[in-house]
């Protein structure tokens, strides 16, 4: 089976990522864009699709003791073009939780320089709850495959298995984040493939006055095994994505702002026929 329309992991209601996270003693609250563009076309050029996803997230985390837990709540937007014409969606997506425990922690200190280096290990996992607008009207004469990922949710309850690692060295530091998804199928027995989150970034900070300025760079990877749908392989629908990224974290007091944009560096979608373009997110936070 195969697919003209976009038929990547989901490319709006999977888009799930954490990063840098702000310097919080006990917890912290927000809100976060996200937006996201891929176009496809087919081999001839008779079939194509340019989808745009925007959303408005609800986020935070709770942290006490060696336990760090983080929920995310999304309401997502997508405006796809394509040869059958225009098409909006939008709704609430699918809410994640995780919880990770910190498994690991090391500390040195260099006795010449006095400065600290350290290490932390988080291994936790999550579910991603079947919360999200998810139906496709598969009787539509115009209904592809590529519909299920224009969808706020996928109409699954998958899980998450995640790890993270921090190492910091006086004001720099690598912030590494891996996650594996184990997706279900849905009641219209459309299932996503599981994917792979890789996220790695360095970062530096520096006070300038009341001010904490923590500007980033680093590396993000997707990967996505293929999809089903009533049990047959959509040919083409396994594929990757490795972008750059660079950011910005900005810290006041209890209140901090993030940016952070991504541009493909290497990619294989839909065998060549659908290429992701850019995402950008923008964060406010409270910490608490």
């Amino acid at each position: 089976m195969s697919a003209a329309a976009c038929p990547f992991c989901g490319c709006g209601n999977s888009n799930f990522q954490i990063g840098i996270l702000p310097n919080y003693t006990k917890a912290f609250a927000g809100v976060r864009y996200t937006y996201s563009q891929f176009k496809s076309s087919s081999a001839d050029g008779s079939q194509f699709s340019r989808d745009y996803f925007h959303s408005v997230e609800l986020w935070g985390g709770y942290q006490f003791g060696k336990v760090q837990m983080m929920t995310f709540i999304p309401y997502i937007t997508t405006h796809k073009v394509s040869d059958d014409g225009v098409v909006d969606t939008k709704g609430v997506g699918d809410i994640v939780f995780l919880t990770n425990y910190k498994m690991l922690t090391l500390r040195h200190v260099n006795p010449e320089t006095h400065r600290t280096i350290s290490n932390n290990l988080y291994l936790g996992g999550g579910i991603k709850f079947n919360s999200g607008q998810s139906d496709v009207d598969v009787s539509n004469p115009s209904f592809s495959v590529g519909d299920f990922s224009s969808m706020p949710g996928t109409g699954s309850t998958d899980y998450l298995i995640n790890a993270t690692h921090n190492l910091l060295s006086g004001n720099n530091g690598i912030v590494t984040n891996v996650t594996y998804r184990f997706n279900s199928a849905n009641s219209q027995q459309y299932k996503f493939g599981n994917t792979v989150y890789l996220n790695i970034a360095c970062f530096h900070s520096w006070n300038a006055g009341l001010f904490i300025i923590r500007p980033s760079f680093g590396l993000n990877f997707v990967n996505n095994n293929s999809n089903r749908y009533q049990g047959q392989e959509i040919i083409g629908s396994r594929g990757y994505v490795l972008s750059g990224l660079a950011g910005l974290n900005v810290q006041r007091g209890k209140i901090g702002f993030s940016g952070n944009g991504f541009l493909p560096v290497s990619q294989d979608l839909f065998n060549g026929q659908t290429h992701f373009q850019s995402r950008g997110s923008f964060a406010l936070l409270f910490l608490f």
